[in-house]
């Protein structure tokens, strides 16, 4: 009877916090399909991040026999995949998108189609590991508090909601799983050791196949070997060799000897980079304006971990008791807890990590807490489960915001269509030039290579495109281009490392000096998103070699304006522009002159000239409306605004071939 009741408790603490994790993902389903419209692009809805399109791509690919394993990826980071065949596909296929893909093939569905619940319910998995993890060290109600909190917390949410098809889905599962496996093995002995390490293995095959990240492998390994070493010290040095060369054996060698390089990387890219001001050759860092890499305060990264400071604070001092008092029974879940560390400082995205410890720490402090009461164990056991109930209440209700959160595409119906466009009126070689953020989907639907993408933003090559937006100099533009379609990456850094200092080469591109005849005809895309990008586009396009720094000039997008006094007066949130007089009144008092009042129409554009200073107003007419804009000169003279805004380009250089303002302007490059 004891022995059921213990089965029926485990189980619940396994199935409560399983469905709130389902819960809070799944409850997105209805609102999408109530919003077809704008959510999905016809019979398949949009995903909601951008790496899912490089996923679906290649579960795509490999189950319509396009997968080149191994081979360049001739879709992505042109000209440097031509050049020297990097990158390539992965070996093998990336699970997530062999999953998916195989689904999709059974069901005769899209990739989209089933990521509408399989993100969701894998993410929800870590609850199982987790759980037991603490059953077995004695401590039920830390594990269930850790798996419910973890299961709710917004960054994980936001990480694993529906059609967020990535690789976070499983980042916590499979290696609370192989920790699990490696804590049964160090309790163990002899043949059961073994199953339990050959499991680990097993386990930790799985999350290489899934993210491809051996680092934290050899991490555990680590600690797994160190601490069996130190508790059998007493063993001869042929029985610690020979456990060694198992759990090298059972982790595979090859995983072992890349988790060295990959430990290393993975603490470069997110801890070292972004405090950067430079990335490879001397060229401007890109990772500062990347949203998953910025740093926040505390309260900030309370409140998407858990919630609030309320239980952030108590919940990690709880966990920083738990690792003291308990450190060899929580050595396997420190790798875990470590990368949540670097929530506080080094990227958001950590959080996701953080979240089942804070829990976990408030669990702790409950059980410390009733085990000073001096009552019996039932009653104990009672308050215990009472705490849980209440705790688990407060933890929901300061997350209020994850079962409100409802994820959205990161892609429109009509983007989607424009996609399809492109691929009718280009060339199958033809290479598209755009900023990143869309990389991975024009190469997905339109089926066309492009310079960078979501996976290969931190080149050199990123901070050349970005002065090809921002410069007001087409010639400049048109050589840049030319010189990257040529010598790509692969060019700078032979020309960095002959000993051409970075600013001299930027200024030997734009003269003209590396352009030649493109092999593959380009086409530069300006899509509507990258007007609340401009201004860390502009900022990098804009280098100050010396200074180290670029003008944080952008182009502010006006909203809530209403047009009043016969078209001479536009009402805005931010102030009232009178054209007439070419004065800004803003809300707080001040007046700014307006130098321009610029007005485009499909067949024209119209400059009226205010003052001698001051900001430009631009009103552009669309198929939604009229369009008001506001900014300096500098932008109001770079590319981005005269190509894509005003449509206004030099015919020498650019053939506008698509114009579908707002979304997407394209242009074909002049060879």
């Amino acid at each position: 009877m004891q022995s059921k009741l213990r089965l029926a408790i485990i189980f619940l603490s396994i199935l409560i916090p399983l469905g709130l994790a389902l819960f809070v993902r799944l409850n997105d389903v209805p609102m999408w399909h109530k919003n077809k419209r704008t959510f999905y692009f016809g019979n398949r809805p949009l995903f909601s991040s951008y790496d899912a399109f490089l996923f679906a791509r290649y579960g795509k690919e490999f189950f319509n026999g396009k997968y080149k394993t191994g081979k360049p990826d001739t879709l992505r980071f042109v000209p440097d995949s031509v050049i020297n065949g990097t990158p390539s596909y992965p070996i093998p296929v990336p699970m997530s998108s062999f999953l998916a893909g195989l689904i999709a093939k059974l069901k005769k569905t899209h990739i989209e189609n089933v990521d509408m619940y399989f993100t969701p319910v894998l993410a929800s998995l870590f609850v199982i590991p987790f759980v037991l993890y603490f059953w077995i060290i004695g401590l039920p109600a830390t594990g269930f508090l850790g798996a419910s909190l973890g299961s709710i917390s917004l960054i994980y949410l936001v990480r694993t909601s529906v059609l967020r098809f990535d690789t976070d889905s499983l980042n916590l599962c499979l290696p609370f799983a192989f920790g699990l496996f490696l804590l049964l093995a160090l309790k163990s002995s002899g043949k059961k050791r073994l199953t339990w390490l050959l499991l680990a293995g097993v386990f930790a095959q799985l999350y290489y196949w899934w993210y491809s990240h051996p680092g934290i492998i050899l991490l555990y390994i680590f600690l797994f070997l160190t601490s069996a070493f130190w508790t059998e010290r007493e063993k001869p040095a042929k029985e610690h060799l020979k456990l060694a060369l198992l759990t090298v054996l059972f982790f595979n060698p090859w995983v072992v000897y890349l988790g060295i390089f990959g430990l290393i990387g993975k603490i470069k890219t997110y801890l070292l980079n972004y405090f950067k001001p430079a990335v490879g050759a001397g060229f401007p860092n890109i990772f500062m304006s990347i949203s998953e890499q910025k740093h926040f305060n505390l309260k900030t990264t309370a409140t998407l971990t858990c919630g609030s400071v309320l239980l952030f604070a108590p919940g990690f001092a709880g966990t920083l008791m738990i690792i003291w008092k308990r450190f060899k029974d929580t050595l396997f879940l420190l790798p875990m807890f470590l990368i949540g560390l670097m929530a506080l400082k080094g990227g958001n995205r950590f959080g996701m990590y953080l979240a089942p410890f804070i829990g976990a720490g408030i669990g702790y402090l409950l059980e410390g807490t009733v085990e000073l009461i001096k009552k019996e164990e039932k009653i104990k056991n009672f308050i215990k489960i009472g705490g849980c109930v209440v705790l688990l209440a407060l933890s929901i209700s300061l997350n209020k915001e994850s079962f409100r959160y409802v994820s959205t595409p990161r892609l429109s119906p009509g983007m989607a269509l424009d996609f399809l466009i492109i691929n009718r009126i280009t060339p199958k070689n033809a290479w598209i030039w755009t900023w990143w953020d869309y990389g991975y989907a024009i190469e997905y639907i339109a089926e066309r290579a492009t310079f960078h993408d979501g996976g290969s933003q931190g080149s050199p090559k990123t901070y050349f495109i970005a002065t090809s937006f921002s410069t007001s100099n087409p010639e400049i533009a048109h050589n840049v281009i030319k010189a990257i379609a040529h010598m790509g990456v692969t060019g700078i850094m032979e020309k960095v490392k002959e000993g051409t200092e970075p600013e001299k080469l930027r200024n030997e591109i734009f003269s003209g000096k590396y352009s030649q005849k493109m092999k593959n005809p380009v086409y530069w895309l300006f899509t509507e998103d990258l007007i609340g990008k401009f201004t860390w586009i502009n900022y990098f396009g804009t280098w100050d070699f010396k200074a180290k720094k670029g003008l944080r000039n952008g182009i502010l997008r006006l909203s809530g304006c209403s047009i009043k006094g016969k078209g001479t007066l536009f009402v805005c949130s931010i102030g009232v522009f009178n054209i007439k007089t070419g004065i800004w009144a803003r809300t707080d008092g001040r007046k700014i002159p307006i130098k321009a009042f610029v007005i485009k129409d499909k067949k024209r554009i119209v400059v009226q000239k205010k003052h001698p200073n001051g900001v430009y107003l631009e009103a552009i007419n669309t198929p939604r409306g009229l369009m008001l804009l506001l900014m300096t000169e500098q932008p109001y003279r770079s590319m981005f605004n005269q190509m894509y805004l005003l449509r206004n380009y030099d015919k020498r250089f650019f053939e506008l071939v698509y114009d579908n303002f707002p979304l997407s302007v394209l242009y074909r490059v002049k060879d």
